[in-house]
């Protein structure tokens, strides 16, 4: 028997069918509970326990652990989530993606044409939205299984092949270059899951041992992390921080079971004489013991990681981290003027985000930087979270009894959050417009690029000068931001002008540009309406009652 003999286009074939189920599982399971899994992450985290549960919920209903600790990231750039709290998701998210090992050792492997024929039915011949998604996780599911016969059939072959024999004896003596396999592949392949089963079909078919599979296995949780590193990238201090994290928790991990190779290898020999299971189960009973034991024996250490992690990547600027539990519905029901304060504390957070998109928005204009694309998405999805969130927050209030100056706070701390959800909105069209154009490898005349950038500077500084007017009801300074707003107008009405020049001389050559730019600097100048909408100072209720976008609630 040699490699020649070998079919390897079906292998490939297997582990791409593979791949596709546990992704298109994953995003139909996603689908299914709508826009719930990251509301979850987000409500139930107020402890590393409750995190570590959550984590390995979520991660038991994606599939991906590194789809959980991407999200977890994300979390926290947006600054919607605390490292502390993240570090509980991200070890839970290890225990949960276990139980893809767990599935492929219960042997469906038979029935995965009937769920790939059910799930196509559900796809083809309904057109309710929940029986789609429903047809999706059956079809990923039937594919994830038949892609496993596929390579297992194929598996078996190698293990008869001499050279094949050879490197297995070698790796046998070198369980350090079965680690480093395990890190490489899974880093390449950008799934534990799918490597721990090919591991788990070579093991299964007698190709490899017990003392090869188990590093396999320890390195594939060391690999799964780059993906938590590259969602870090140009992200938060806090974001960076919780990928080191992971990647600490799972090479600590790694080192303590390596050490303990031995011993641990007849623990599952062990067990498996007893419970007589078959290889596929055994290995993924050697994951989940791995998983767990990592997460248990690393636990009381939590707080002296986080510490170690702030002193690997420290911060010299200063950080915001909103902790949303403080809208407290308990509070509401005590004292209403509280919670009001409370509600307008976390507007003038709000705020804050709202500047880091629109600032994001600007550095991706200057820089093009995806980077910067990427956090102004995260930013403008943290304001459409705290609008939520904060609206809520305000109704539950409003149906408490208040007082004229209450009501007075609320009518006008609801029209702030109407009005700065619109910027983070108008922030999104603006870059947009500049995706656009930069994909096209187009770009904007030199004249062009510094009115942009002189109006999303002014936009900043109106926004900074707006959230002092709102918390401190300062008339001063709402004054000011009048005077930005005025001349905000008279650039955009110079900006147009001098635009409808540039196109009639053939100076603005882009097409795209040309069709753009009014958009843009009108998107500009409608932010700056709504900063002067929130600086404003009411005198009387009957202002804000008459605000359209209060009576459109």
């Amino acid at each position: 028997m040699t490699l020649a003999d070998i079919d390897w286009p079906l292998i490939l074939a297997g582990l791409g069918l593979f791949l596709f189920g546990i992704e298109y599982m994953g995003e139909g399971l996603k689908n299914f509970s709508g826009d719930k899994l990251k509301d979850i992450i987000d409500k139930y985290t107020s402890s590393p326990i409750k995190g570590i549960l959550i984590g390995a919920l979520v991660t038991c209903l994606i599939q991906s652990s590194s789809g959980t600790t991407a999200l977890t990231i994300g979390l926290i750039r947006s600054g919607l989530m605390t490292l502390t709290q993240g570090v509980g998701i991200i070890m839970g998210a290890n225990i949960g993606t276990t139980i893809t090992a767990f599935l492929i050792g219960l042997d469906i492997a038979e029935y995965s044409v009937y769920f790939i024929s059910a799930g196509a039915c559900l796809l083809l011949f309904f057109s309710s939205k929940k029986m789609k998604y429903l047809g999706q996780i059956l079809f990923g599911f039937g594919c994830l299984f038949y892609g496993l016969e596929l390579m297992g059939d194929n598996l078996k072959i190698i293990s008869q092949v001499e050279e094949f024999q050879a490197a297995t004896v070698y790796l046998a003596q070198n369980p350090l270059l079965g680690l480093v396999g395990g890190i490489v592949l899974t880093m390449i392949i950008q799934s534990s899951s799918a490597v721990i089963a090919i591991v788990q079909q070579m093991y299964g078919v007698g190709a490899i041992t017990l003392g090869i599979a188990l590093p396999f296995t320890f390195g594939s949780n060391i690999g799964t992390t780059i993906t938590a590193i590259l969602a870090s990238f140009g992200g938060s201090v806090p974001s960076k921080r919780a990928a080191a994290f992971h990647t600490l928790f799972n090479v600590l991990g790694t080192v303590f079971f390596m050490l303990l190779l031995i011993p641990f290898q007849s623990m599952i020999e062990y067990i498996n004489g007893l419970l007589n299971l078959t290889p596929e189960m055994e290995l993924a009973l050697a994951h989940g013991i791995f998983n767990v034991s990592t997460t248990i024996l690393l636990f009381p250490f939590i707080g002296k990681m986080v510490t170690l992690v702030k002193k690997i990547i420290p911060s010299n600027a200063q950080e915001y981290e909103m902790d949303l539990s403080e809208l407290d519905p308990h509070v509401v029901q005590i004292f209403p003027s509280h919670a009001l304060e409370i509600a307008k504390t976390k507007t003038v957070e709000m705020g804050k985000v709202t500047k880091d998109c629109v600032l994001s928005t600007k550095k991706y204009f200057v820089a093009k930087s995806n980077n910067d694309r990427s956090y102004a998405l995260e930013m403008e999805n943290a304001i459409n979270l705290l609008d939520d969130r904060i609206t809520h927050y305000l109704v539950l209030i409003s149906s408490e009894t208040l007082n004229d100056s209450d009501a007075l706070t609320y009518l006008s701390n609801m029209k702030a959050i109407k009005d700065l959800e619109r910027i983070g909105d108008l922030s999104m069209n603006i870059l947009k417009y500049f995706e656009a154009v930069f994909d096209e490898r187009d770009d904007f005349s030199p004249e062009a690029r510094e009115d942009v950038i002189r109006m999303l500077d002014m936009v900043l500084v109106m926004l900074e000068k707006t959230m002092i007017a709102f918390e401190n009801s300062d008339s001063k300074v709402r004054d000011e931001v009048d005077e930005l707003e005025n001349e905000l107008d008279y650039l955009t009405k110079k900006a147009k002008q001098r635009h409808i020049q540039r196109v009639i001389t053939k100076v603005e050559k882009s097409p795209l540009v040309n069709s753009t730019y009014v958009d843009i600097i009108s998107n500009l100048e409608r932010m700056g309406d709504h900063c002067q909408n929130i600086a404003e100072y009411y005198s009387s209720t009957d202002e804000i009652v008459h605000h359209p976008e209060i009576q459109a609630q």
